[in-house]
């Protein structure tokens, strides 16, 4: 459990921006020199996880993250997406370090007909989850627009 809230706590950097992280762990006084709010953030956040997640889980997960190739028994990542045939949304984030902006434009641009949006958020990865509105519009505009090609297809 040490070991599960010590890379949850490591994992926070990179989910958040440099700005974001900073606008809410940051300090209100020059004058600290010690318990700091991003480290109590980062403990809180390994708490939270190590009691809701099980150590061997999340291990797992992380290394089929780390693993994941989607060329791998395909000849190549782009061969592999080239034979996506389906209607594909592809969504950015501007500031995510974790799945930088390239690599979104790179699978939208190999999947035929992909259409490719950008959410704007100082918060990193985490803009998923924390900029609701946005994802949701660009949902909903994939889908409405899926609709009218199909009617129109009729």
């Amino acid at each position: 459990q040490e070991g599960l809230k010590a890379a949850r706590a490591i994992a926070m950097i990179s989910f958040r921006s440099f700005e974001a992280f900073g606008q809410s762990q940051g300090e209100k006084t020059i004058d600290k020199l010690d318990d700091y709010r991003a480290a109590s953030y980062q403990r809180y956040q390994g708490q939270k996880l190590a009691n809701r997640f099980n150590a061997f889980t999340y291990w797992t997960l992380t290394k089929a993250m780390d693993n994941h190739h989607v060329g791998r028994g395909r000849g190549n990542e782009i061969t592999a997406l080239k034979s996506i045939r389906t209607k594909t949304l592809v969504v950015g984030i501007d500031s995510d370090i974790l799945f930088p902006v390239a690599e979104q434009q790179f699978i939208a641009e190999s999947i035929q007909g992909a259409s490719l949006e950008l959410i704007s958020s100082p918060y990193g990865h985490d803009g998923f989850l924390i900029e609701f509105d946005q994802m949701k519009s660009i949902i909903r505009k994939f889908f409405k627009q899926q609709v009218i090609e199909k009617e129109i297809s009729l």
